[in-house]
């Protein structure tokens, strides 16, 4: 097993190439709206964290799960067609509020 900031360490190398460290936790998400319902009938509610990280190292690159990368402002990334729920993420990073919160 693996704590959720190292989980969040490992993705972000698995997908970005990028090492980073985890500096604070942002936010967690969990909404009964967003629920994911699997082939069998089982239904279940999941339970987002949010960090933010500082790079240590690495390359930025292409993994298999990604089809381009860039470093943007708030303000483009508005005018992207991006899942609503990563704006409220994004949002909440840039206001660098001081304590962690559940949303």
């Amino acid at each position: 097993g693996e704590s959720a900031s190292e989980t969040c360490i490992r993705e972000v190398m698995e997908e970005t190439g990028l090492q980073v460290q985890v500096t604070r936790l942002i936010g967690v998400y969990t909404t009964p709206d967003m629920l994911i319902e699997y082939l069998d009938g089982n239904k279940v509610q999941p339970v987002s964290f949010s960090f933010e990280a500082e790079i240590t190292g690495g390359e930025l690159g292409l993994s298999d799960e990604t089809i381009d990368f860039g470093w943007y402002t708030v303000a483009e990334i508005d005018t992207m067609d991006t899942l609503e729920h990563h704006l409220t993420r994004i949002y909440d990073a840039v206001a660098n509020l001081t304590a962690a919160f559940f949303r």
